[in-house]
């Protein structure tokens, strides 16, 4: 598997979950940002879906935060991207974190 089929794979996973299980729902949306966030256009697409999904849970904490982030997608366009990092609030827009191997697997 691809390192983009993966993000879309993430995305659909976290679609089958969404109105069951919200937080699964999230951490597929998380998975998907972080195999995303090289590439402006996923990296735009997974804040808007974590938008999308803070709406629908009414997390307005959440959402303001994916609307502060949605503008520092365009950092994949000059290469700044804090690596691992979920994209939702409980961790700093610039803070790394540690990626599961599976998805280091597929950032190689």
């Amino acid at each position: 598997m691809t390192r983009e089929q993966a993000f879309w794979q993430e995305y659909q996973l976290a679609r089958a979950q969404r109105g069951i299980d919200p937080a699964t729902e999230l951490r597929h949306l998380e998975r998907a940002h972080i195999l995303g966030q090289r590439y402006f256009s996923e990296h735009f697409r997974s804040h808007l879906w974590m938008l999308a999904w803070a709406w629908r849970q009414r997390d307005w904490a959440e959402g303001l935060a994916q609307l502060l982030r949605i503008p520092g997608s365009l950092g994949s366009l000059l290469g700044l991207f804090p690596l691992g990092n979920p994209g939702t609030r409980r961790v700093g827009p610039l803070t790394s974190q540690a990626v599961s191997e599976d998805l280091q697997a597929l950032l190689k």
